[in-house]
């Protein structure tokens, strides 16, 4: 068995330059096409099915995840049930809690209507960006963006104390938009994540949306309960059957995190770790590889390398 496991975000029309990269629902449509020739689509059901009872065939499957919890994933819902095919949504819940909205997302908006150079321009005020040290794999960290851009989002991401980072992305996000407005808008209400698990679509993605590696197992165990208290007490939902880590890469996720998170009842967790699972990768399936949809079939980057 093998199993490709596919990212998406944002789904929109427009096209934006920089911040924000969504695809349209034609794009969706067509990838998922091109996806049907190589794999065999499957639930969230169907694989913690096979986990628990560790029965793997020898097909080729697929399985399609969005995480945030954004309101727009709706239509790529909608979309999913007209083709019968089977999708998982992960939910960030403070944000839809609190009306807040999480700071990869302000982010992601700024940098939709502000250049890279304007908000590092910023930043320099609050610290001395020439002391800052880059790792060396970063340009495997973002494959897609210009090195300025690579060096902003890591920063951002890994290298500000989060009480600066804050800082500093809620001064310029509320020089833009009015958070609450903003937040009701771009994600999902209670009513959409109940009509989601309705269908077994639903999985956490935690509280905060948080890279979990950078914190006490303490703390990670209070960002993976916050989110299921939400999920149970406003949305009267129990049977959260697995995990999408925030960010997922290297930073992001360890093998602490998948201990932790495997102490829940979850059957799996999901990273950002780049590749296709294989029987063995099922031998600890919280450390699950998974792509974006750019790399995969049908992808904008028209690659060829998961066309097994």
């Amino acid at each position: 068995m093998q199993l490709l496991a596919v990212n998406y975000h944002y789904f929109r029309e427009k096209k934006y330059q920089n911040g924000i990269y969504p695809l349209s629902l034609q794009e969706f449509s067509n990838q998922i096409d091109e996806l049907s020739k190589y794999y065999n689509f499957i639930s969230q059901e169907d694989l913690s099915n096979k986990i628990i009872n560790n029965q793997f065939d020898n097909k080729n499957y697929c399985l399609l995840t969005f995480d945030d919890g954004l309101k727009e994933q709706m239509l790529a819902l909608e979309l999913l049930n007209k083709k019968g095919i089977p999708g998982l949504f992960y939910v960030t819940t403070d944000s839809i809690k609190n009306n807040s909205v999480v700071d990869v997302h302000k982010l992601h908006y700024i940098r939709s209507v502000m250049t890279d150079n304007d908000v590092y321009k910023f930043i320099d005020n609050f610290i001395n960006l020439e002391q800052i040290k880059y790792p060396d794999n970063i340009n495997e960290l973002y494959r897609y963006d210009t090195l300025e851009t690579k060096k902003l989002k890591y920063l951002l991401n890994f290298i500000l104390e989060p009480k600066i980072k804050e800082e500093i992305i809620s001064k310029l996000f509320s020089t833009l938009v009015d958070e609450t407005q903003f937040s009701k808008e771009l994600y999902m209400n209670i009513n959409d994540i109940r009509k989601i698990n309705s269908f077994g679509y639903l999985g956490t993605h935690t509280n905060r949306h948080l890279p979990l590696a950078t914190l006490s197992n303490t703390l990670i165990k209070e960002e993976i309960q916050s989110s299921l208290d939400f999920l149970s007490s406003e949305c009267k939902i129990d049977n959260i059957k697995s995990i999408s880590y925030p960010y997922g890469g290297a930073k992001a996720v360890n093998d602490i995190v998948a201990q932790v998170s495997s102490d829940f009842s979850f059957y799996f967790g999901l990273t950002m770790f780049r590749g296709i699972n294989s029987k063995a990768d099922f031998k600890n399936p919280f450390l699950l590889k998974r792509v974006d949809t750019n790399d995969a079939p049908g992808g904008k980057l028209q690659s060829t390398e998961f066309c097994i």
